[in-house]
């Protein structure tokens, strides 16, 4: 994915049930190619979803980049959230949506 060129998924969008994994995921291929514009791998967004799923960048980065879909990504992210009850991944989602809707986000 080159990101100087695209923009990555929307933090609205899900992997294994968690919101900002698909954009994490993205950002995590373009750094890998080296192509992630003006957008950052491993920011302060990226780190509530690490934080959240106990994980740091680089164990996304391999499970992201292990496979050409978001399969690994997946994997890793559904085998860390049966861990979770769902009120937990409800609150986790409830902080990226709202981050979302605020006009200030920022492009992380």
């Amino acid at each position: 994915m080159n990101l100087a060129l695209a923009q990555p998924r929307s933090p609205r969008a899900t992997i294994g049930g968690l919101a900002m994994a698909a954009r994490t995921a993205d950002k995590a291929r373009a750094a890998s190619a080296g192509t992630l514009g003006n957008f950052k791998y491993d920011c302060s967004m990226d780190n509530k979803l690490f934080g959240f799923a106990g994980i740091d960048a680089s164990e996304y980065l391999a499970a992201v980049t292990s496979s050409a879909d978001d399969s690994g990504a997946e994997a890793l992210l559904v085998r860390i959230i049966a861990g979770k009850s769902d009120d937990e991944v409800d609150a986790y989602n409830r902080v990226i949506l709202e981050w979302a809707a605020n006009p200030n986000g920022g492009s992380c």
